[in-house]
């Protein structure tokens, strides 16, 4: 086991203390390993039902309640894909800046826009560290699938 200190809103102090005054967890470290697993359940943590993460499998059920045949099945999964993948992901704004109209572009050509993209803003360049991670973290997310084409790195935005 590995120890984590973290600032907490005093909120989302009061909350957590409030759950454990009703005896619904043992101790706010409780609640916070719990939360840990779940969070890690949603982004694939054990991946169970045939590969699928929580988040995947989330939206599957809830679009299959919803009528094929209707307009709302789209906005349905439209709104639970958001919600489920609503993660904080650092330099996101700015990689997606840089498809513009684009459905697919090159790894290489996304590092590069993003590169000038920053500098025309005034901020520093991205190393390519930061970027990977970020690209890695979008693609766990949903927002961009990874693909080879040509011995090359092409990435597809998702809708």
């Amino acid at each position: 086991m590995k120890d984590v200190e973290l600032k907490l809103p005093d909120k989302l102090w009061d909350f957590m203390q409030n759950l454990v005054d009703g005896l619904e967890f043992e101790s706010i470290e409780a609640f916070m390993l719990h939360a840990s697993y779940w969070v890690a359940e949603l982004y694939g943590f054990s991946a169970k039902a045939g590969g699928k993460n929580l988040s995947a499998l989330i939206v599957e059920l809830i679009t299959s309640k919803v009528d094929a045949g209707k307009k709302e099945d789209q906005k349905v999964q439209t709104v639970v894909q958001t919600v489920v993948k609503s993660v904080e992901i650092p330099n996101k704004d700015l990689i997606m800046e840089t498809y513009g109209s684009s459905k697919f572009m090159f790894e290489d050509a996304i590092f590069a826009a993003c590169q000038f993209t920053a500098l025309k803003q005034g901020k520093p360049p991205l190393s390519k560290e930061e970027f990977y991670k970020s690209m890695e973290k979008m693609e766990d997310a949903g927002v961009l699938s990874k693909m080879e084409q040509g011995g090359k790195t092409l990435w597809k935005k998702n809708d």
